[in-house]
C-alpha cells in the first residue's frame, strides 16, 4: 500500500517575537486541514517591515526554536536567514518545493486579513500557483472577502480569536511592561537577557 502524500504548511513572518496566538493558530490549522507539518519560516530580511523589526533574525530564529521544542508537528526554517537580499515569499516556496517529494501538499499559512497584501508581494500569481494559502479566519473576527484573483486558491480554517500582537509586545517591552503569559515562557527569558545585555 502505497504511502499518502505528506501535507505541510510554510507559515511566514517577521515573529518579532513570536507569542502564543502564532502557535495556537498552527495548531488549529493542523487540526483542520489535517497537517503532518507547519513549517514556521522567520523572514530574514522582510521588504515591507525592515523598519520596525526589534531583534534579528538570528534572535527570531531562536525564540522560535525554543517556542516549538516540544511540538512534533512544527519546525522552524532559516531558509530566509540563508539566502541574501531582501526575504520574498515566493522564492521560498520555491525553494521548499524543489527538496519536496512531488506528491507533497504545499501549503502557505496566513491570516484571513493579510489576503489584500499579497497583491503588492512579488510574483503574487505565482505565490497561489506554486501552493495553496490557508486563510486563518478567526472566530468573531470581522468577516473578510477572498480576493477575486485568488478564488479557487485560497482555503479558510477557522483559528480561535486572540487577541495578542507582535506589535503590541513590542510597545510593551519598550514601555518596561510585563509580557508575562503573552509569549512562552522560555521566550520571555530570552528576551530579558537579550535586553539585559
Amino acid at each position: 500500500m502505497a504511502e499518502k502524500s505528506k501535507k505541510i504548511a510554510l507559515f511566514g513572518g517577521t515573529f518579532d517575537p513570536v507569542h502564543h496566538g502564532h502557535l495556537i493558530i498552527a495548531q488549529a490549522v493542523i487540526e483542520e486541514v489535517g497537517l503532518d507539518r507547519v513549517i514556521f519560516v522567520p523572514s530574514a530580511r522582510p521588504p515591507h517591515k525592515s523598519r520596525d523589526i526589534m531583534f534579528t533574525a538570528k534572535d527570531r530564529f531562536q525564540m522560535l526554536s525554543l517556542a516549538l521544542l516540544n511540538n512534533q508537528n512544527c519546525t522552524v526554517s532559516d531558509i530566509e536567514m540563508k539566502r541574501k537580499g531582501p526575504s520574498y515569499t515566493i522564492d521560498t516556496i520555491r525553494e521548499f518545493k524543489s527538496g519536496l517529494p512531488s506528491d507533497t501538499e504545499l501549503f502557505f499559512l496566513m491570516g484571513m486579513d493579510n489576503l489584500y497584501e499579497v497583491e503588492s508581494w512579488k510574483d503574487p500569481l505565482d505565490i497561489i500557483t506554486e501552493c495553496v494559502i490557508l486563510a486563518a479566519d478567526r472566530t468573531c473576527q470581522k468577516r473578510h472577502t477572498i480576493p477575486d484573483w485568488m478564488q479557487g486558491r485560497v482555503q479558510r480554517v477557522r483559528a480561535p480569536l486572540i487577541e495578542i500582537s507582535s506589535s503590541d509586545i513590542r510597545r510593551r517591552l519598550r514601555e518596561g511592561k510585563s509580557i508575562r503569559y503573552l509569549v512562552p515562557e522560555a521566550v520571555t527569558g530570552m528576551i530579558e537577557n537579550i535586553l539585559q545585555s
